[in-house]
């Protein structure tokens, strides 16, 4: 895919902010890709994550060079802080994302229909719509909800709040709650193990809202309830606001 350079104004959602942004040498927002039928390995905006920074392993620890740039900087201040970042999830792609998907609703307890997609949509994204897709977001540490818990990860996740806008990240799911709460209201469950390089995760949100509709979500099992569950408003969009550059 090739690169490009691109001066544009992002409309922000929920609420909307103008923001001026530039791109320089990343992966350009095509439908294709923003769908995630990317070949990370013949990419070349995208990069392996070394061994000494991840528990992944090839084809499964890709990601764009500038958000491992920009990640490499923040690790390196965490560390010196004394928090230990190591990225246990970085770029997955449509057939990946498909193959969990598929995992989950073959193997869920709920009887098939928009509840059982519901059930799997607290934390696992259907093909097509995984902000995962970009090159732009890691997890770090631990998905197991218990470890944010104990002093390391609280420690961890208090560092990150601090200080990862500084070096282009935020957490894109934040606590949910009623309307009124201040809080997100609709999408996926707060993690506090994602966060997302917003310079480029922005342009690509932008372009989403642009270029795909619902009818472009297909193959996979469940696709059929994809307009029920107003996927792309609730979930696509169902980010926290993330912060001006």
């Amino acid at each position: 895919m090739k690169r490009f350079i691109i001066s544009v104004a992002v409309l922000f959602l929920l609420p909307a902010v103008l923001v001026a942004q530039e791109i320089v040498g990343a992966a350009e927002p095509v439908k294709e890709f923003l769908l995630g039928k990317t070949h990370f390995e013949k990419d070349t905006n995208f990069v392996e994550i070394a061994p000494a920074y991840t528990v992944l392993r090839r084809p499964n620890n890709f990601i764009q060079k500038r958000t491992l740039e920009a990640f490499l900087k923040m690790r390196e201040a965490a560390l010196e802080d004394g928090v230990k970042l190591t990225a246990t999830s970085a770029s997955r792609n449509f057939w990946v994302q498909r193959y969990i998907w598929e995992q989950k609703w073959r193997k869920s307890s709920v009887a098939a229909g928009p509840g059982r997609a519901r059930a799997i949509l607290k934390y696992n994204s259907m093909c097509g719509t995984s902000r995962h897709h970009w090159g732009t977001e890691l997890d770090f540490n631990s998905p197991k909800l218990e470890y944010w818990n104990t002093p390391d990860g609280i420690k961890t996740y208090r560092w990150l709040c601090e200080n990862a806008h500084k070096y282009g990240f935020y957490q894109p799911y934040t606590a949910k709650g009623a309307p009124g709460s201040g809080l997100r209201e609709t999408g996926y469950n707060e993690e506090k193990w994602h966060w997302s390089y917003f310079p480029l995760a922005n342009i690509y949100m932008q372009k989403y809202r642009e270029l795909i509709t619902e009818k472009d979500l297909c193959g996979f099992l469940g696709e059929k309830y994809v307009t029920d569950l107003n996927i792309i408003e609730d979930y696509v969009f169902g980010v926290a606001t993330p912060p001006a550059i």
